[in-house]
């Protein structure tokens, strides 16, 4: 049964296919034109800029790029004819409107919006100073807004009518703010169990209490995922570096009343992680992440598109982060996956598959790392499987196995792009807009920068944002 419940999933990316006209070169090769566009600031542009949903269907610029593609040359063309003449192509169509929105494509390329979508375009920001709202400064950073929000966004209540007051008297209102955020950071609200933390956590974890070990355990106790909330919320709080998230060796203990994460230590109950701690990477190694993604999988494709999606940002399923290797994919299980309409994907997945395949899931020793796990347990999924390399490429960037993996992803644009983009979305309500680009840039580029992957003080800039203290 648990064969039949946890295999669909196994396979699933596998039986994804994209049509074999897609370009997965096409995004990078955008990016080499307009590496300061928003879409390329940190990763590369998904399909969806140029195609109609799942390609070969073109929306109304790539129809009007593919024109200007080389129109006498024969098609399909090879990807060194279409890296080579897309640059001119995109110069011809700059000043165009190519979805008729009234802005030329460049525009809409260099603001973060779609030029072949008529509903996505830059929009011009208006705003009465002279202000009608007798409450906020509108149009104009609110010390007063920001308290009220700092407090439900990060405290979880309104501020009292005491605490407003004295917030009024504050002589220097924004170094109020930053206290008042400092001391929500630490409430139950931000870091307890099912606060503000662990709730940004449920994507990446994707908690399952059926099959929960531990503390509140299921029916069909396989993990614990409690371990990978503790590990996550460490990382994000106090002067912790995020990275962690991917590249820590240790696992995190949680005490109560008051909620306090601390790295375990020999004597705490972090009994069912099996990985020593020379294998480990972060939250890919968690005995949790290992059963749900993994499990009888010999190529555990759906552990490395997971960690792609939760952690940098890119949904291989929507053809995001397409770098494809030279070569690939390799068909070492048999399914398939070098057909042409399968390729399109698996020529990016497969290379960043390879770091997970001694890691078991729901075979042999669960949760542990196994240099012969494909010898021992899946040597008839297909004949040459036991080849299957351990060593891959993520991002274009070659790594010898999952701790290089991680540390590659970890120390990437797209990791700290993605992880603020969490926070701003959590706090804003909604992913960066074209308006908020160069605030959310400047953030995430500062958060890798100067505040050295700490959450908290990534937050402290946040709040000092036009688009969180604006009414």
């Amino acid at each position: 049964m648990n064969r039949l419940l946890f295999g669909a999933l196994g396979s699933a990316l596998v039986l994804f296919a994209a049509p074999a006209s897609a370009k997965p070169i096409a995004p990078s090769a955008l990016c080499d034109v307009y590496p300061e566009s928003p879409a390329c600031s940190a990763g590369v542009p998904g399909c969806a800029f140029c195609h109609a949903g799942t390609p070969p269907p073109r929306n109304d610029f790539g129809s009007m790029l593919e024109a200007q593609l080389l129109p006498a040359a024969p098609r399909p063309l090879s990807d060194a004819d279409f890296r080579g003449a897309l640059g001119t192509a995109l110069q011809a169509v700059e000043q165009m409107d190519a979805d008729g929105d009234g802005v030329p494509n460049l525009t809409e390329i260099m603001a973060g919006t779609m030029p072949g979508d008529a509903n996505s375009f830059p929009k011009e920001l208006g705003c009465d100073e002279g202000g009608t709202n007798p409450n906020y400064d509108v149009c104009n950073f609110d010390p007063k807004f920001v308290f009220k929000k700092v407090s439900l966004d990060f405290c979880g209540r309104s501020p009292t009518w005491d605490e407003m007051q004295a917030f009024e008297r504050a002589p220097d209102a924004k170094a109020a703010l930053h206290e008042t955020l400092t001391r929500c950071l630490d409430t139950e609200f931000w870091i307890g169990q099912d606060g503000q933390l662990w709730k940004l956590a449920h994507n990446k974890i994707k908690p399952l209490q059926a099959i929960k070990a531990g503390e509140d355990s299921g029916p069909i106790p396989l993990g614990d995922y409690y371990d990978d909330y503790g590990l996550f919320v460490y990382s994000q709080m106090d002067d912790h570096d995020a990275r962690e998230v991917l590249t820590a060796d240790f696992f995190v203990s949680r005490k109560k009343n008051p909620t306090r994460y601390e790295v375990a230590g020999p004597s705490d109950p972090i009994g069912d992680q099996g990985v020593a701690t020379e294998f480990r990477a972060g939250m890919l190694t968690t005995r949790w992440n290992l059963v749900l993604n993994t499990m009888f999988t010999a190529v555990p494709r759906t552990a490395a598109a997971q960690a792609m999606r939760s952690f940098l940002g890119m949904d291989i399923a929507r053809l995001e982060g397409l770098v494809p290797v030279e070569g690939e994919p390799i068909d070492w299980d048999e399914k398939g996956v070098t057909a042409e309409a399968c390729a399109v994907c698996h020529s990016t997945l497969d290379p960043a598959t390879y770091p997970f395949k001694n890691y078991q899931g729901l075979t042999g020793s669960i949760g542990t790392y196994d240099p012969n796990r494909i010898q021992d347990d899946f040597r008839n999924e297909g004949a040459n499987i036991t080849s299957m390399p351990e060593a891959g490429v993520l991002m274009g960037v070659p790594v010898a196995n999952l701790m290089e993996w991680a540390s590659v992803a970890a120390n990437s644009d797209a990791f700290a792009a993605a992880t603020v983009k969490d926070y701003w979305k959590l706090t804003m309500g909604h992913a960066p807009s074209p308006e908020e680009q160069a605030e959310f840039q400047a953030l995430w580029q500062a958060f890798r920068g100067r505040h050295n992957y700490g959450v908290e003080k990534m937050l402290h800039q946040l709040i000092e944002t036009e688009a969180y203290g604006v009414p």
